[in-house]
């Protein structure tokens, strides 16, 4: 029984999250909020990912009660869900339209795609099964950093 509610959970959010995320990009885009590094809602949030995301590796480690890392992986999404409505201050800093269009653009197909990976994760833990959740939490590893490498200053301010 616990596992159908799990799993009745885990389809609920892969059809909200979507549906939530095309309406969300269907109106007009709220102004973005300025970053100034830590304190803010961007560095708050992605403390809260990291969080998270170090929980979930623990977890899938040791390869045990999977489904019981769920929380940690909602935890996650609505993180990357709270990213996606700032900037980071690399982005809001640029003066040229044009490159500030583009960097918008790259920084939030970067939060979809981890989005996308964490979706993979809760699929995985989910099923039982580790060596798919691994896998999709390497993803999403592998995307932070990049995003970091584009979007953070140097010095591991955002």
């Amino acid at each position: 029984m616990k596992l159908l509610t799990v799993l009745g959970l885990s389809a609920l959010t892969l059809v909200l999250v979507p549906a939530v995320t095309a309406l969300a990009s269907s109106s007009p885009a709220p102004a973005p909020v300025v970053v100034q590094g830590g304190g803010s809602k961007l560095g708050t949030a992605m403390e809260e990912l990291g969080g998270a995301v170090k929980s979930l590796s623990e977890r899938i480690k040791k390869g045990e009660a999977l489904e019981e890392g769920l929380p940690d992986v909602w935890k996650a999404q609505r993180a990357v869900i709270d990213a996606k409505s700032e900037l980071p201050e690399m982005v809001t800093a640029l003066t040229d339209e044009k490159a500030k269009k583009k960097a918008t653009l790259a920084y939030r197909e970067q939060m979809q795609e981890l989005m996308r990976s964490l979706l993979d994760v809760e699929m995985g833990l989910a099923a039982g099964d580790a060596k798919k959740a691994d896998k999709a939490l390497r993803a999403a590893d592998n995307l932070k950093s990049s995003g970091h490498g584009q979007f953070r200053k140097q010095g591991g301010g955002r």
